[in-house]
C-alpha cells in the first residue's frame, strides 16, 4: 500500500497551499492535516476531514481512490453505497464534486488542478474582461501574462479566472507554481493529468518533447504562477494552437514575455468600492457600514493592497479583542505597520524581502533613497538629484526597478518622460534600511530639489501641480529637520500656488511658522511680509493688510527693489479701492504704473491699467475705462503672442465685448476663461468669472442662469474663505433677487452683505446693502425706513465718488414723491 504521507505531500505541494492556508478553507484542524503529512497518523479514523481536504486540493477521481486507499478506506464506489444505505447526508454531499460513475478509465476525465478559489474574491472586473477576451480566441499565437508587485493578487486573479473559464477548456485546466516546483516534476503531473507515464523520460528535453505532443491538439489552459525566469517557462510551453498559456509574474523584464499580451494589475483604485467590498466580505456587511470612515482610512494607510486588506479583515475578524479603532492606531504608527500586517504564514513584509534581497547592493542603495518620496509620484530628474546619480543612471535603475514590480510607472504627461511611484507599504519596508547617516544626506538633498524647483517654477501653476504633494512633503520635512533656510525659501517660492488655489489656510499656517523664524536678511523678510499682506487681503482683514502692505512699501523702498515695490503698490491700490478710497486707490496705480513701464514689464503695466480701468468705471467714466482696458490688451499682444489667452485677458476681453453689446462673445470669452481657470485650478479667477456670467445673464433677463451662476460663485467664495469676493457675489445676487421679487430672499442676502461689508470696512459694499434694504423696506412699506437706508447709501458712495450716486439720488427723489 502506497504510504498516505507520501501521497497527500505531493498533492499538497502541486496546490501550493500551506497547511495553515488549507485548514482555513476546509475547517480541519491544522494539527491533523500536519499529523497526516508528517506520517504520525497513517490511517485516519474518519473519512469526512479527507473528503474535505480532496475537494479543496481538487483531486481527480482516480487521484481520489489513490488518496482513499493510501489512508485504508473504501474506494469512491464503496464509499457512496455505504453513504446512500445509511442515509449519510454530509458524506454525499462531501462526494459530489466526484462523478458517480467510476467506469472510466484513470485519467480520462477533463484534468483542472486549481487551487481552490477565494470565497472572498472581489473587484477586478475590468481586467477580467480583457483577460477572459483574450483567453478565450480560437487559436493563440502568444502568452498571456499577469504582472504586478507582490501582494496584488496575481494568482487570485488567476485562480477566479481559472473557474470561470474550465467550461470553455474541454481538455482541462493545468496548473503550476513554478516557483516551489521543479520543471520535472511539473512536466510529469502534466502528463499524468492526461494517464500518461513520462518517468521513463529522464531529461528536460525529452520529457517537455513529449508534453508538447501530448497537448497538440488539446484545447487546454496552463496557468504558470509567480513565474521568476524565462528557463522555468520555455520547456512548458505547449505547440502554438489552441491551448492558452497564462503567467502570473512580478516582472516586467522576462525574455518569453516579450511578444506576450500583457495585463498589469494595480492596487484597488482609491475612489472605488472594492477595499470596502472586500472588508465586506469578511467581516460582513453590518460592521463595514458602521465602521465605514475607519475602514476607509485603514484602506488608504494599506494602499489599497489586497494582501494588506485581506490580513488586515482576518485579524479583524478572527482575532479576539479587536475594535477596528484600535487596529486603525497601530497602522497610522509607520514604525509599526508592517508588523501588525501578518496572519499565520501570510505577510506583507515576506512578500517583500525576497525581491528585495534579490537586488545588487546599489539597487538596494537607490530604491531606500526613493523612499522619501511622498507624493503621488516623482520624475526620474527628482530621483536622480536625491539618490546623488547621474541622470541616465537614474534612469537605468528606474527601469530595472520597474522590471522587477519594485516601481510602478505614475501620472503620465504630455511631452515629459515617465513618472515613477512607489507603493506605500513598500515605502515604509525599504525606509526602514536607510541608516542614519543616509536618510540625513538624502532628506536634505529631498528638500533642496524640490525648494528650488518650487523657486524656479513659482508662477508655473502647471507645474507646481504636478509635484504639490512633493513640494509640501518636503516643506514638512524641512521644519521637522531644522532645515530653517530652505523652510523659509519653500513657503515663499510656493505662497503664490496657495493663493490661486485658494488654499488661505494652509497658507496662513506655513506664514505663521516662518514669521516665527527670526529673519537676519532684509529681502527675504519684504517678501514674508508681502505674502502677508496679500493673504490678510484675501481673507478679509484688511487693517492688517493696509498695515503689513505699509510695512512693505517702505522696505521695498529702502531695499531699492522695484520689482516688489510695484506688486505692493498694486496690492494697495486694490486695498484701497475696497475700501472706498478711490483717490488713494488712483495714486497707488498711477505711481505704480510709471515703476512698471520703467521696469518695460508688459504684463505688471496691464494689470495697473486694468486696475485704472475699474476706477474709471466706477466713477462712471466710462470711455476712460474702455481706453484703460485697450491700452492693456494692446501691450499684452505686444509682448507675448500667447498671453491674451491667459485667463486674466480672456476675462478682460469679455468686459469689454459687454460694454460694446457683443453678449454673445462676451459669454464666449467668459466660458474660455472659465475653462482655463478651472485647469489651472485658479479659484479666485473661477469665483470672478462666475459673477460676470451670472452678471451678464442678469442684463439679458436670464434670471434663471443668472442665479445659478451667483450660486455657484458664493458656494466657491465661502468654501476657499474669500470676504470680498463673497460679498460681491451678495451684492449682484441681492439685485437679482430684487428683480424677480423674491423679497423675503433679498432681506437675508442684504442683511449678510452688510455682515461682510462690515467686517470689510467696504464703504462700497456697506452702500449697496444699504441700498438694498432700502427697497425692501419699500415692498414692505415702511417707507421711512427705506428713505434713512437710502440716505445713508447716497452718504456713503457720495463720500468716495461713485458712480451709482445719480442713480440713488433718483430713487430717493420717486420715493418721497409717493
Amino acid at each position: 500500500m502506497t504510504d498516505l504521507a507520501d501521497v497527500l505531500s505531493e498533492y499538497v505541494n502541486r496546490s501550493g497551499y500551506t497547511t495553515g492556508q488549507l485548514a482555513k478553507l476546509t475547517a480541519v484542524p491544522k494539527p491533523t492535516i500536519v499529523n497526516w503529512l508528517e506520517g504520525r497518523v497513517k490511517r485516519p479514523r474518519d473519512h469526512v476531514d479527507l473528503l474535505r481536504l480532496a475537494a479543496v486540493l481538487h483531486l481527480t477521481d482516480g487521484e481520489m481512490t489513490q488518496l482513499l486507499d493510501a489512508a485504508g478506506h473504501p474506494p469512491l464506489p464503496e464509499l457512496r453505497a455505504q453513504a446512500q444505505q445509511s442515509g449519510d447526508a454530509e458524506t454525499l454531499s462531501l462526494l459530489s464534486p466526484w462523478a458517480e460513475s467510476t467506469t472510466k478509465a484513470p485519467g480520462k476525465e477533463a484534468p483542472f488542478q486549481v487551487t481552490a478559489d477565494l470565497p472572498y474574491f472581489v473587484g477586478r472586473k475590468p481586467e477580467m474582461a480583457a483577460i477572459q477576451a483574450a483567453l478565450l480566441a480560437e487559436t493563440h499565437t502568444t502568452l498571456y501574462s499577469v504582472q504586478g508587485m507582490g501582494g496584488i493578487g496575481k494568482t487570485a486573479l488567476a485562480v477566479h479566472l481559472a473557474y470561470v473559464l474550465r467550461p470553455y477548456f474541454p481538455d482541462g485546466v493545468l496548473w503550476a507554481k513554478v516557483d516551489i516546483s521543479d520543471t520535472m516534476s511539473i512536466l510529469r503531473t502534466f502528463a499524468q493529468a492526461y494517464g500518461v507515464d513520462v518517468s521513463a523520460y529522464g531529461d528536460i528535453d525529452s520529457r517537455s518533447r513529449l508534453v508538447r505532443d501530448l497537448l497538440a491538439d488539446k484545447r487546454a489552459l496552463l496557468v504558470l504562477d509567480n513565474v521568476q525566469t524565462s528557463e522555468q517557462v520555455q520547456p512548458l510551453l505547449p505547440p502554438t494552437g489552441r491551448c492558452a498559456v497564462l503567467i502570473t509574474t512580478r516582472r516586467h523584464d522576462l525574455a518569453v514575455l516579450r511578444r506576450a499580451q500583457r495585463f498589469e494589475i494595480r492596487p484597488f483604485p482609491a475612489n472605488g468600492s472594492e477595499s470596502l467590498d472586500l472588508f465586506r466580505n469578511i467581516l460582513g456587511a453590518e460592521r463595514v457600514t458602521a465602521e465605514a470612515e475607519l475602514l476607509r482610512e485603514l484602506a488608504a494607510l494599506l494602499g489599497h493592497l489586497p494582501l494588506a486588506l485581506d490580513i488586515a479583515a482576518s485579524r479583524l475578524a478572527y482575532e479576539p479583542g479587536w475594535s477596528t479603532a484600535d487596529f486603525l492606531q497601530r497602522i497610522r504608527q509607520q514604525q509599526r505597520r508592517l508588523a501588525e500586517l501578518s496572519y499565520e504564514d501570510q505577510s506583507v513584509r515576506l512578500s517583500f524581502d525576497a525581491s528585495f534581497a534579490a537586488l545588487t547592493t546599489a539597487q538596494q542603495q537607490f530604491l531606500t533613497a526613493l523612499s522619501l518620496f511622498h507624493g503621488e509620484d516623482f520624475s526620474d530628474t527628482a530621483a536622480a538629484y536625491v539618490a546623488d546619480l547621474p541622470l541616465a543612471d537614474a534612469q537605468d535603475a528606474l527601469r530595472q526597478l520597474y522590471g522587477l514590480s519594485l516601481v510602478q510607472a505614475g501620472r503620465r504627461f504630455a511631452g515629459q518622460a515617465t513618472r515613477y511611484q512607489l507603493h506605500p507599504l513598500l515605502r515604509d519596508y525599504v525606509r526602514r534600511h536607510l541608516s542614519d547617516a543616509e536618510e540625513a544626506t538624502a532628506v536634505t538633498r529631498l528638500i533642496t530639489y524640490f525648494v528650488t524647483y518650487a523657486q524656479t517654477h513659482h508662477r508655473d501653476d502647471t507645474a507646481l501641480e504636478q509635484e504639490q504633494a512633493n513640494i509640501l512633503a518636503a516643506l514638512q520635512l524641512a521644519q521637522e529637520t531644522g532645515h530653517v533656510t530652505l523652510f523659509v525659501q519653500g513657503v515663499n517660492a510656493f505662497y503664490y500656488f496657495w493663493e490661486t488655489h485658494g488654499l488661505y489656510q494652509m497658507a496662513a499656517n506655513y506664514l505663521t511658522a516662518v514669521t516665527a523664524i527670526p529673519q537676519d536678511d532684509p529681502a527675504t523678510q519684504l517678501a514674508i511680509t508681502h505674502h502677508r499682506g496679500r493673504l490678510a487681503q484675501r481673507q478679509g482683514e484688511y487693517i492688517d493688510a493696509e498695515t503689513l502692505f505699509e510695512a512693505g512699501l517702505e522696505l521695498a523702498r529702502r531695499l531699492d527693489d522695484q520689482e516688489t515695490l510695484s506688486h505692493l503698490l498694486r496690492a494697495s491700490g486694490v486695498l484701497a479701492a475696497r475700501r472706498g478710497d478711490y483717490v488713494l486707490a488712483d495714486a497707488y496705480y498711477k505711481e505704480g504704473l510709471a515703476l512698471a513701464r520703467a521696469l518695460g514689464h508688459g504684463g505688471i503695466v496691464s494689470d495697473f491699467l486694468r486696475g485704472l480701468g475699474v476706477q474709471a468705471y466706477v466713477r462712471g467714466d466710462f470711455a476712460r475705462a474702455e481706453a484703460f482696458y485697450e491700452e492693456g490688451l494692446a501691450l499684452m499682444h505686444q509682448g507675448d503672442e500667447t498671453a491674451v489667452y491667459s485667463g486674466g485677458m480672456l476675462w478682460g476681453l469679455g468686459v469689454l465685448a459687454q460694454e460694446q453689446g457683443d453678449n454673445e462673445q462676451a459669454e464666449a470669452y467668459y466660458r474660455q476663461a472659465l475653462a482655463l481657470a478651472r485647469q489651472q485650478g485658479h479659484q479666485e479667477r473661477i469665483i470672478v468669472l462666475w459673477r460676470s456670467l451670472g452678471n451678464l445673464h442678469m442684463a439679458h433677463e436670464q434670471y434663471d442662469q443668472a442665479a445659478a451662476a451667483y450660486e455657484q460663485a458664493a458656494a466657491l467664495a465661502q468654501e476657499i474663505g474669500h470676504r470680498w469676493q463673497y460679498g460681491r457675489v451678495l451684492s449682484e445676487w441681492g439685485e437679482l433677487q430684487l428683480w424677480r421679487g423674491e423679497w423675503e430672499t433679498a432681506v437675508h442676502t442684504f442683511s449678510e452683505l452688510f455682515h461682510q461689508a462690515r467686517i470689510l470696512q467696504s464703504q462700497e459694499l456697506i452702500a449697496y446693502a444699504l441700498y438694498g434694504q432700502a427697497r425692501v423696506a419699500v415692498q414692505q412699506k415702511e417707507i421711512a425706513q427705506a428713505l434713512a437706508k437710502g440716505r445713508e447709501a447716497l452718504d456713503t458712495l457720495t463720500a468716495i465718488g461713485h458712480h451709482k450716486v445719480q442713480e440713488i439720488q433718483m430713487w430717493l427723489q420717486q420715493l418721497q414723491q409717493v
